[in-house]
C-alpha cells in the first residue's frame, strides 16, 4: 500500500509556495514568489502558553531578471506574518545577491551570501524555489514567438544538458536537438 493511500489524519501543518513569472518588458521578468505556512492544530508556546492554529509565516520575494543574462538586477520582500518581531530584521538580507546569475551554482551562492545567522532560512528556502521557476519563466517568454524560438548552445549546455533525466546529455532529447543543428525543441523541463 502507498503511503498516500495511508494518510488517514487531517493535517497538522501546511506550507504552500506559490511563485509566478510576469512579463515586465521587452528585457526583463518579474519573478514574485510567496511562502505561506499555516500551523493547523493549536500548539503550546516553549513556556506552555496556548497558541491557536493560525498563520506562522507568509513571506514574498519579486525579483527582476535580465533575460539576456539571467540577472537578478532588483529584488524585494514582504514578510507580512512571521513568529518573531527580530524576523524582520533579515527582510533585507536577500540584497546580498542582487547582481547573482542563475547558473549552476547560485543555490552555494546563495547559502553563502545569506544562509545560516545571515538570513532568514523561510526566504532563502522561498528564492531557491523561485530560482527554477525563474528559468521556467525565461523558456516561456522566449517560446512565446515562435520566430525568436532558438535556445544558444551556451544556454543548451549550461541549463538544461544534464539537468535531469530527460535532459541527460547522451538522452534522445538532446540528441534530437543537436540534430537539428539548433536548441527549438521543446524546453519544458
Amino acid at each position: 500500500m502507498s503511503l498516500f493511500d495511508q494518510i488517514q489524519n487531517e493535517p497538522i501543518q501546511n506550507r504552500q509556495i506559490n511563485i509566478s513569472s510576469h512579463v515586465y518588458d521587452e528585457h526583463h521578468i518579474l519573478v514574485c514568489g510567496e511562502l505561506h505556512d499555516r500551523r493547523l492544530v493549536t500548539t503550546y508556546y516553549f513556556d506552555g502558553r496556548r497558541r491557536e492554529a493560525d498563520s506562522v509565516h507568509r513571506m514574498r520575494i519579486c525579483m527582476k531578471i535580465d533575460t539576456a543574462t539571467l540577472t537578478i538586477t532588483e529584488l524585494e520582500t514582504e514578510m507580512p506574518c512571521t513568529p518573531h518581531s527580530q524576523c524582520h530584521e533579515t527582510q533585507q538580507s536577500l540584497k546580498a545577491i542582487v547582481g547573482s546569475r542563475l547558473v549552476p551554482g547560485f543555490s552555494g551562492q546563495v547559502h553563502k551570501h545569506v544562509g545560516g545567522p545571515k538570513g532568514c532560512i523561510h526566504l532563502t528556502t522561498l528564492l531557491l524555489a523561485m530560482a527554477p521557476a525563474a528559468l521556467q519563466g525565461y523558456w516561456t517568454q522566449t517560446d512565446r514567438d515562435p520566430k525568436g524560438r532558438r535556445i544558444s548552445k551556451e544556454h543548451l549546455d549550461r541549463y538544461l544538458v544534464n539537468s535531469c533525466y530527460v535532459w541527460r546529455e547522451d538522452g534522445d532529447l538532446i540528441k534530437k536537438v543537436t540534430r537539428h543543428g539548433e536548441a527549438d525543441a521543446e524546453t519544458s523541463s
